[in-house]
């Protein structure tokens, strides 16, 4: 039985810059890989997806009887909140790490019943509520 013998392909790298008038197209086969990932997505209190979080991943190691915790790389969440990390060594100890600085800024318009001056603060353009006018407010953003 004649056995098929496959045509030589030329093999080559793209390094990023691809010439005028020409299309590469391409069919990658990846090797079978047993690593797995973490993969996940952040959301606030209201299931809101979390942009921009810091996710750090830790290996947690035991030596010498004691838990060390060893850095192993970070990223940031996309829009959607969503992260991942890998491809991580198998039969390791992985801990997730997550820093969020999700504050939301609500103006609230109200009369000052405070003389004398006032703590100043930040700008925010249009009011998002009104506090009731017969409740003084202990610091206002104006100069009396």
């Amino acid at each position: 039985m004649e056995e098929f013998k496959k045509p030589d392909c030329p093999k080559f790298d793209i390094d990023g810059v691809i010439n005028k008038g020409k299309q590469y197209d391409l069919d990658i086969t990846l090797p079978e890989d047993h690593r797995n990932a973490i993969y996940g997505t952040v959301k606030n209190c209201f299931k809101e997806p979390v942009a921009d979080a810091v996710v750090k991943l830790v290996e947690i190691v035991y030596e010498h009887g004691k838990e060390e915790r060893r850095p192993v790389g970070h990223t940031f969440t996309d829009k959607e909140g969503e992260f991942v990390f890998g491809p991580l060594c198998p039969d390791k100890k992985y801990a997730v790490q997550i820093w969020v600085n999700d504050t939301k800024q609500i103006k609230i318009c109200a009369k000052c019943h405070h003389e004398g001056k006032c703590l100043r603060g930040k700008d925010m353009g249009k009011c998002d509520c009104f506090a009731e006018d017969n409740k003084p407010m202990p610091r206002c953003d104006e100069d009396a």
